[in-house]
Order: structure tokens, then C-alpha cells, then sequence
């Protein structure tokens, strides 16, 4: 084989000992055609391949480097399927300084684990993207698996690692929730009426647009300390909200209920609170408990001010620390017909109506225990070409997504969206709704059972069907928690990369006849 570097015009930069470094090198030297080619899937099945990335794996994990000069050589002797066998007993080797895997001792790897719980990334970055541990694999059954599937980590490109905010939770702040065990999740509807919302109609560059924000009252308060009693009753770790339930004096009030109950020592840890017009700039901002509307006059006129993000908060109930803020990036189109059947106060008589909101320009993702999060904002969900790509380089493992909407109802437009992203990133998907919608449109026999949360995910760790594990919850009040037709709160496992994923990671010269030298292509 020709190699594409011999025809560099200067002599390639030295490989790098660090394996993590080493591997974002050769990955990025493999040329894109394999990304996509059945070829890395046929050497990953070579006998001699596999040994030689176990004999090599055992010596990088034993030094925590391999030497420069050994990789070269492998390389110029055996082109990309010598960058292959390497890539597979990096990988192996990273495996043990995984925190989602299921290795935990090697301390020539420690340093690499210490980076990515410092940085959030295996490597120094000096290459640009990033290189993150894996915690989900996709859920729809597996065939020949493309390159990127083939490994324990994810090589994320620096075009798309520049379209990501990536936080690491500190390991001191950190649930530490079990990794083989379900985490249960909490559901609650919080608004139960348009008494509780405000959505304001007005007119912005000659379009219709409205605005939606909850009612900061003292009912609504006092439904938040109620929710995040009965959700430690419960049993839930992780509590999720529906979109249109924050204001900044709302969020305050959280905060303040959380951090109150957090020494009775519930198990409820994570709190991802809702959506909402937050910031100074919101329109509407009065005194709290004031319930003002958006900002703006009704009628036509342009709500006053610039518009407001839409944004969701997910908050450690023990500090009351933000850890990840997410911003709607896909404002909602409400249709003529859709306004009419919803009933929603003070609708135009005709035509459509825009969110009226600042977009969030990027997505953000924070690592924990729990995986590798995001937050899709309702029409964010249904929007994938605005993050699929971020989150799939990524590895996204749990979608946390707050939703304004009729209520969740079977094959419909959640659970069709919800699966997808089962099947494409193998992650969780919890959906959160309220009961206001619900509330204001009469109930259609034919519709079938209403639903106010509905939660997503791969059933198991095999790969073997297009089945994903699916409950929906419902809540009559705003104050309850969503529970399934078994009396119970849905949950989620833990992102974590199994072993049965990657055969590679626990190879041993045994298990692959032939010398592991052979590694010449046929």
C-alpha cells in the first residue's frame, strides 16, 4: 500500500506517545472514504489484526505511552490498516481511563482520566476538536459498523467541537448515580391551566409573533415545593419540567425549595426545572407573583423590547448551581387551525404566529454520572438538523426535552421523534409536558389515553431489534409526577460503554490465532 504522507513535500511531525493524542493523530490521518467504507468493519474481524491490538493494548495500558518510533514504522509498513490495529489498542487502552466503562485499574492511565475530569476531554486538544469517552452506542440493530462505532470513544472534529458547549460536572458535585441500575425520573406537569400561562400576540417586521411565559403566582409557588416533596417521596432522582414554566423569580424559587428540602435527604438530585423567558432583557419582568403578561400591547402591536430567549435550567438541588443552561434554537410556528383548536387566549382570527424569541446559536452538552446530557427545547426535538450532527459526533447519551403541547398521545409526533434518536444515538429521551393544553380542548375517545411525560430508550445493551423501551406517565394535577399504568415513575439507565460493544476492549492472545506480527494485508 501507498501511504498519502510519502507524498508530503517535508518530512510528517513525530507521532505523540500520549494515547490519547496518538489516537486523535491517526484517526484524523485515516482518509474520509473509510468513515463510511465497509473496510474498517472486515479488518476489525481479522484475526491478526485483533491479536496484534491486544499485544499492543496490554503494553500501552502497562506504560501509558507507546514509543514514537514503533508507531511510525507500523504505519509506514502497513498504511491505514496499521493505523487501524493501532486505533484499536488505543482504544482498548483508553477503555481503562473511561469513567463510564467498566475498568477501573490502571494507574499508568490515571493521568487520562485526571484530564478528562479536569478538561472534559481525553486529549490535550493541541490537534483541535476533541476526544470524548463514550457512554452511548446507536440502538438500531447492528450491522457492519462504520469506523465510528468501532471504538470506545468518539473523535469529535474541530468544525463541529466549535458548534458545542461542553461542561464537565465535577466529580465533588456529582449524583454519582449507579451505573447498572435505573435512575427514576420525575414528571411534573407544574401549570395546569391558561391561568397559569401568559401568551401575548403582537406583530414583529410585518409577521404575526407571540410570547409565552408562566404566571409567577403564590398557587404556583406553592405547587413547587409540593413537587419537589413528592418527588422525593417518590423515589425520583432526576426531576424533569415542562417548557413555560420559568421566570427568573420562578427559577429563584427552585433553587430556594430545593436547596430548603436537600437536608431531609431525598434522593432527588437533579433538577432540570423548565423553560422560560429568563435573563434582564425578558420582557414582562415585574414584581414577582404580579403575573404580567409578555411584554407588549395585545392587539397587533410589536411586544415591547427585544425578544427574550427561551431558556431551560437544570440545577443541582443541593447547591442550587446552574449546571446546564440550553436556549430554544428553533422557534415555534403556531398554525390558524392549531390556535383555534387549542383555544388559546386572545389568538389572531387569521393566519400564523412566530415564537418571538432570541434562537440559542449552539447546543450544550454536560457530562456526569447520569451521561452525557443535552436539553432539546419542544420544536428543538422535532428540528434535528439544527444539533444531529454536534450530537452524534458526541455522543450524546440523554435528551432532557421540555414541551408546550397538546397532551402526549401514542405514534404521535414525541414518540416518533423520541425513537429516532433511540435508534440514531442511542440516547434516553425524556419528554415533559404540562397540563395546560390539555385542559382547554376537549378530550376525543378516539385520541386514546392522554399522557403528560413520555421516556425513551434502548432496551439493554444488545442491538438485536427496532424496539425501544418505552413508558409514558400521567399526572392529574400540576403537583404530581408522572406515573405509568403500573403505579410507577418512569426511569432511565445510566450512559455508560459496555464491553459487549466492543469485543476488542477484553481480547487476549488466545482468543485470535497466528503470530500477532502478521498483520500484512492480503
Amino acid at each position: 500500500m501507498t501511504d498519502r504522507l510519502a507524498a508530503y513535500p517535508h518530512e510528517p511531525a513525530e507521532y505523540p506517545a500520549d494515547p490519547a493524542d496518538l489516537f486523535v493523530r491517526l484517526y484524523d490521518e485515516l482518509p474520509a472514504e473509510l468513515h463510511r467504507s465497509w473496510d474498517p468493519g472486515a479488518w476489525y474481524e481479522k484475526d491478526q489484526v485483533r491479536r496484534a491490538a491486544a499485544a499492543l493494548r496490554e503494553r500501552i495500558a502497562a506504560d501509558g505511552a507507546l514509543d514514537p518510533a514503533e508507531t511510525a514504522a507500523l504505519v509506514a509498513a502497513e498504511g491505514d490498516q496499521g493505523r487501524f490495529t493501532l486505533l484499536l489498542a488505543l482504544d482498548g487502552a483508553l477503555a481503562l481511563a473511561n469513567p463510564y466503562g467498566p475498568f477501573y485499574d490502571a494507574s499508568a492511565m490515571t493521568g487520562i482520566t485526571i484530564r478528562y475530569l479536569v478538561d472534559g476531554r481525553f486529549d490535550t486538544g493541541a490537534a483541535g476538536g476533541a476526544l470524548l469517552p463514550r457512554c452511548a452506542l446507536p440502538g438500531r440493530p447492528e450491522g457492519m459498523r462504520t469506523l465510528p462505532d468501532l471504538f470506545g470513544v468518539h473523535r469529535v472534529p474541530a468544525h463541529l467541537w466549535n458548534g458545542i458547549e461542553h461542561t464537565q460536572l465535577p466529580a465533588v458535585h456529582d449524583p454519582h448515580l449507579p451505573r447498572d441500575e435505573p435512575v427514576e425520573i420525575g414528571c411534573a406537569p407544574l401549570m395546569e391551566t391558561f391561568d397559569d400561562v401568559r401568551i401575548e400576540f403582537g406583530e414583529r417586521a410585518g409577521r404575526q409573533v407571540y410570547r409565552l411565559k408562566p404566571s409567577d403566582t403564590a398557587e404556583v409557588r406553592s405547587r413547587i415545593r409540593t413537587i419537589v416533596r413528592r418527588l422525593d417521596e417518590a423515589g425520583a432522582r432526576i426531576a424533569v419540567l415542562p417548557e413555560a414554566t420559568l421566570t427568573d423569580g420562578l427559577l429563584d424559587e427552585w433553587k430556594e425549595a430545593a436547596f430548603d428540602t436537600a437536608r431531609r435527604g431525598g434522593p432527588l438530585r437533579l433538577l432540570m426545572v423548565g423553560s422560560g423567558p429568563l435573563g434582564s432583557g425578558a420582557p414582562g419582568g415585574g414584581a414577582p407573583g404580579d403575573g404580567a403578561p409578555g411584554g407588549g400591547a395585545p392587539g397587533g402591536s410589536a411586544p415591547g423590547g427585544g425578544p427574550p430567549p427561551n431558556r431551560a435550567v437544570l440545577i443541582d438541588r443541593w447547591t442550587g448551581e446552574e449546571l446546564l443552561v440550553q436556549d430554544k434554537m428553533s422557534p415555534f410556528v403556531l398554525g390558524e387551525q392549531q390556535m383555534r383548536g387549542w383555544a388559546l387566549p386572545g389568538h389572531p382570527d387569521a393566519g400564523t404566529a412566530e415564537e418571538d424569541i432570541a434562537p440559542g446559536a449552539a447546543v450544550r452538552l454536560l457530562d456526569c454520572s447520569l451521561g452525557r446530557l443535552a436539553v432539546l427545547i419542544c420544536e428543538d426535538l422535532n428540528r434535528a438538523d439544527r444539533w444531529d450532527r454536534e450530537l452524534m459526533a458526541a455522543g450524546a447519551s440523554h435528551l432532557l426535552v421540555p414541551v408546550f403541547a397538546k397532551p402526549i398521545l401514542r405514534f404521535r409526533w414525541e414518540e416518533q421523534n423520541a425513537q429516532r434518536q433511540v435508534n440514531t444515538l442511542g440516547a434516553w429521551v425524556v419528554v415533559a409536558n404540562s397540563l395546560v393544553v390539555g385542559n382547554g380542548i376537549p378530550p376525543d375517545p378516539a385520541e386514546g389515553e392522554r399522557h403528560t411525560c413520555l421516556v425513551a430508550g434502548p432496551d439493554g445493551a444488545a442491538r438485536l431489534d427496532y424496539a425501544p423501551v418505552l413508558a409514558f406517565g400521567v399526572a392529574a394535577h400540576g403537583d404530581e409526577p408522572g406515573l405509568t399504568a403500573d403505579g410507577k415513575l418512569p426511569s432511565v439507565h445510566t450512559g455508560a460503554a459496555h464491553e459487549t460493544w466492543l469485543p476488542h476492549w477484553t481480547d487476549t492472545l488466545d482468543d485470535h490465532p497466528g503470530p500477532a506480527e502478521e498483520i500484512t494485508i492480503p
